[in-house]
């Protein structure tokens, strides 16, 4: 049997619910009586709720309390805190590191929030903590960043720092020259990245300060940027002088190692483009940096001479190509080798030919007796496998030789036009047909081996025969014409460069 003040007690006071909440920092806690106590909606109206003790925005327990005229009732709030704290990588993140510089850690440019308005930012690398950063080598370094706030919650986020190294210089050093010449006299100077490659091409020369036509010493800088932004400076002097003999004695001061040799090779600094349009008189002004003259004077009072090109050069290497007439007489030999700038080194004549039709002939010089003066400035020969789909019968060609007849004569150019592909039945008896071609010009002693190049720079040929008027030939034959040695075989003796090793080891046991 029910008790009649209980029912009445029920209704008047309400009954109590939710006594107990657990809620995350910086969530609101409910003002609604409804969410505490049951009852007639009338008493649920009259009921208020008191949470003013609750700070939602600090982890701890709080008293909700909940009245009416007729009952008060306490309900317990648990402030927890388990979201981990918001962790953002700035930007910097992407710059890259110089090896072996020492960095902060700011330079990830971390940022922390978190409700409990406290948070703690550290760096581990290799699994310890660190409060800077410092990469020995290049590479992808993975660092951890690590966010905790302060009721212990965390966040971890992966950073990859990518380490290069500045561009490095090479053949910076005090440059002597002569008054009056101008920037073009100074010599080159290179840049290298281990991540971009060479950077030459990027280099920055500052010679504003330098005074060419006065004697005195002037400062020269240089920069370089990597891909990356990373800079390199470097600076050296320049002393103008009014000694042609001074400016001589210091040409070869500075040098370059194997390493170096082979980053300046791998960015193609001796090669040349060739140009879009044709302009000869282009050609005569760059395209003599690939030639070479070959000379011999002999005890007896004879001599004699041929002419080459620069092919290609290695780190180790300047390989040149000729004519088997030239370099097979002077088999043996001691050889004088004049560049394009009168420089002259010797060699021993060894070569190979391509075959007995084609007498293209393959030489060599160790890079490392190359004065260093004339090394930084050569280059080789541009070459087209599709030479022979522009130079047709009637195009204009020109070859010249650079120092002719080991100086006697300082350049001797000819200007030439093809006459044909398809050599005549005279012709025919002197070369193969398939490897020449006739040319309107007729040859000097000491011209054979030389590049023959069309107007835009690209090697079309090499200067090999002359054939002298002949009554009987043809007429478009008779005004003396020149054998020129098609370019197309020359990759094919390239592979065969390990018989010029051999004969170089056969010479070194001789002696």
């Amino acid at each position: 049997m029910c008790s009649t003040s209980g029912i009445t007690a029920h209704i008047l006071k309400g009954k109590p619910i939710n006594t107990e909440q657990t809620i995350e920092l910086g969530t609101s806690v409910s003002t609604d009586a409804s969410y505490y106590i049951s009852g007639k909606e009338w008493i649920i109206e009259h009921t208020e709720v008191d949470t003013s003790e609750v700070n939602n925005m600090k982890v701890g327990d709080y008293e909700v309390k909940a009245s009416n005229p007729f009952a008060a009732y306490t309900y317990m709030v648990h402030v927890r805190d388990t979201v981990p704290p918001e962790l953002y990588i700035g930007e910097s993140s992407k710059t890259v590191l110089a090896a072996g510089q020492e960095y902060g850690t700011d330079i990830i440019g971390a940022k922390a929030e978190d409700l409990s308005g406290l948070t703690f930012i550290r760096y581990l690398y290799d699994g310890h903590e660190t409060g800077s950063f410092l990469f020995p080598e290049p590479g992808r370094y993975d660092v951890t960043v690590r966010a905790t706030d302060a009721n212990a919650n965390k966040t971890e986020k992966e950073v990859e720092l990518f380490v290069d190294t500045p561009p490095e210089f090479y053949g910076v050093h005090d440059q002597y020259v002569l008054r009056g010449s101008d920037e073009s006299a100074l010599l080159p100077v290179f840049a290298y990245d281990e991540v971009d490659g060479g950077l030459t091409s990027e280099i920055v020369t500052d010679a504003s300060g330098v005074d060419f036509n006065n004697i005195g010493t002037y400062r020269i800088s240089y920069e370089a940027q990597d891909g990356y932004g990373l800079k390199s400076v470097s600076s050296c002097s320049v002393h103008i002088v009014s000694s042609a003999q001074r400016v001589k004695a210091h040409e070869d001061d500075a040098s370059l190692s194997k390493d170096e040799l082979s980053h300046i090779v791998e960015e193609e600094y001796f090669t040349y483009e060739p140009l879009a349009f044709p302009d000869r008189k282009w050609v005569q002004e760059n395209c003599d940096l690939t030639l070479v003259n070959l000379f011999v004077n002999r005890d007896d009072g004879s001599t004699s001479s041929g002419s080459a090109f620069i092919y290609d050069i290695t780190p180790e290497y300047v390989y040149m190509i000729s004519v088997y007439h030239v370099t097979g007489f002077l088999e043996g030999e001691r050889v004088q080798v004049m560049f394009f700038d009168g420089s002259k080194v010797y060699m021993t004549m060894h070569s190979i030919r391509l075959n007995a039709g084609n007498e293209a002939s393959l030489i060599r010089l160790p890079i490392s007796e190359v004065p260093y003066h004339t090394l930084v400035r050569l280059k080789k020969v541009a070459t087209s496998d599709e030479i022979y789909d522009t130079v047709k019968a009637g195009s204009q060609l020109i070859e010249f030789c650079k120092n002719w007849r080991g100086g006697e004569v300082e350049d001797l150019i000819k200007y030439v036009q093809v006459i044909s592909f398809t050599l005549s039945p005279i012709q025919s008896r002197y070369v193969d047909n398939n490897e020449y071609f006739a040319a309107t010009r007729k040859s000097l002693s000491g011209m054979s081996g030389t590049a023959v190049f069309d107007y835009r720079g690209t090697l079309a040929g090499i200067c090999s025969k002359t054939m002298y008027p002949l009554d009987e030939e043809e007429l478009k034959y008779r005004d003396g014409c020149d054998f020129i040695l098609k370019v197309d075989g020359i990759e094919a003796l390239m592979d065969r460069v390990s018989e010029l090793d051999k004969m170089e080891k056969r010479d070194r046991a001789a002696s």
